[in-house]
């Protein structure tokens, strides 16, 4: 009557042995090292990756030359014009004063007021400009006050596009002379500086800095030049970890020197019902396309965790953690169980 329950019984049991497991095991690792499919390398102190690539700088011109000088007048500026005479009878106006508004300096830097007739302008400063105006008045006028005024520098704007609180266009003026001044007014959205990258496009040259590079490097704090384009742009690097942590998936990479166990702590560590301590692997695409190198990381020795928190982790690294070979016989067991009760519960309904 019982034949045919233990015979089926046997069969799961058979069956559970073969269950999926979610990555490989230790030893299919070992095996596909001892055919060539990868290159298997037990990490050590001796044989610790170094930081990949030296830091990014600015090309040797930016970083040279003196603060622009802002107080000089440029092509496209705006400036406000007004006059005043003390004598009489008046050229102007009845009032003794005139206002000529806003008025533009010219492409070729010349500005024309009535009276006054065209001047070089680009390159004086205001006082100077005063100065020039004056000198030509006094032929005409008795006793002439002039007083100009800024309105809009155009001929010394910088522009800022990308990841900022506050993109557009910039004058060069006191208080914002370099780049460290206006990353500061226009405000990057990133929520470490480390992961923000700064680019500044000037003529045919181009540089790329990390935000955080900028804030500890005065040389990388460059003077404003007109026509700088200053890009901001979030870096966007991930590792991707798989088989017995606590939690599975992509994970962002948050700083430049992210390491192995800053990778473990973001998955919660090592799942500590299923993983096997010796069987960490961080496994890399090799530049030359050969074989994957895989490093092994035995967190059964003591010094396994200092050589984790030293093992900096590239974008498109793989973290893996392979299943212990008790928990593939738990799993055995479990499914053997209830297969045990479903069949059971089969063995106990009467047959007619």
């Amino acid at each position: 009557m019982y034949v045919w329950p233990v015979a089926a019984a046997a069969m799961a049991a058979s069956g559970c042995s073969n269950l999926p497991r979610p990555v490989s095991s230790y030893k299919e690792v070992e095996a596909a090292s001892a055919n060539g499919s990868i290159n298997l390398v037990p990490l050590t102190a001796a044989n610790l990756p170094h930081q990949q690539a030296a830091r990014a700088s600015f090309p040797a011109s930016f970083t040279t030359g003196p603060d622009f000088d802002f107080s000089r007048i440029g092509p496209g500026d705006q400036l406000q014009v007004r006059i005043w005479e003390s004598g009489t009878p008046t050229v102007f106006t009845s009032a003794a004063s005139s206002d000529f508004g806003q008025q533009t300096v010219d492409d070729s830097g010349d500005l024309y007021l009535p009276f006054v007739g065209s001047m070089h302008a680009a390159g004086m400063t205001i006082p100077e400009l005063r100065s020039t105006i004056l000198h030509r008045l006094r032929t005409v006028v008795l006793r002439p006050q002039v007083d100009i005024r800024e309105v809009a520098a155009r001929s010394r704007l910088v522009t800022v596009q990308g990841a900022a609180e506050h993109s557009g266009v910039f004058p060069i003026e006191r208080g914002r002379t370099h780049l460290g001044e206006l990353l500061a007014e226009v405000g990057p959205k990133a929520d470490s500086p480390e992961m923000v990258a700064v680019t500044v496009r000037r003529g045919d040259q181009s540089g790329t800095v990390r935000l955080s590079d900028i804030y500890h490097n005065p040389e990388l704090d460059i003077p404003l030049r007109p026509g700088d384009l200053v890009l901001l742009s979030g870096i966007v690097e991930t590792v991707t970890v798989l088989g017995a942590a606590g939690l599975q998936g992509q994970i962002r990479i948050s700083k430049r020197d992210f390491t192995l166990l800053d990778a473990l702590g973001q998955a919660h560590g090592l799942n500590p019902e299923a993983a096997d301590p010796r069987a960490v692997f961080v496994m890399r695409q090799q530049a030359n396309s050969g074989a994957p190198l895989v490093y092994q990381v035995n967190f059964r020795k003591p010094d396994a965790i200092a050589l984790a928190a030293h093992f900096d982790l590239r974008d498109g690294d793989a973290v893996m953690i392979s299943s212990a070979p008790w928990a593939q016989t738990r799993q055995v067991i479990s499914a053997f169980a209830q297969s045990m009760a479903s069949l059971r519960s089969i063995a106990t309904i009467p047959v007619p």
